[in-house]
């Protein structure tokens, strides 16, 4: 349960850092999603963490636990930014899949 939790404030750490470095840096497309991958597997390869290994699941590389986790920690700030639409009804616009979307067209 504790892992859990840790993916979950990692995630969290994730999107306020990427929010952070957006506002300094400047709104570019497709910037947020590739610094959100960035940022999650750079921290979990530092912190050298791999959730696998603290659920007690065998891998035979452990480096795949740590790209896993990154990955994991990456698509739940997708789940950390719905829950600060809702929270706040404050949604990200640009390139999240939260985002505004095109309406689908009548074809027939």
């Amino acid at each position: 349960m504790y892992h859990f939790a840790i993916i979950m404030l990692l995630a969290l750490a994730t999107v306020k850092v990427v929010d952070f470095l957006v506002d300094l840096l400047g709104e570019r497309d497709g910037m947020r999603s590739t610094m959100t991958f960035a940022l999650a597997l750079a921290g979990v390869w530092v912190m050298d963490y791999s959730v696998f290994s603290g659920w007690e699941i065998a891998l035979r590389d452990p480096a795949v636990g740590v790209w896993m986790t990154g990955f994991m920690i990456a698509g739940a700030t997708t789940a950390m930014r719905a829950l600060f639409g809702y929270l706040t009804h404050d949604r990200a616009t640009v390139d999240e899949t939260l985002g505004q979307h095109r309406p689908l067209h009548k074809v027939a």
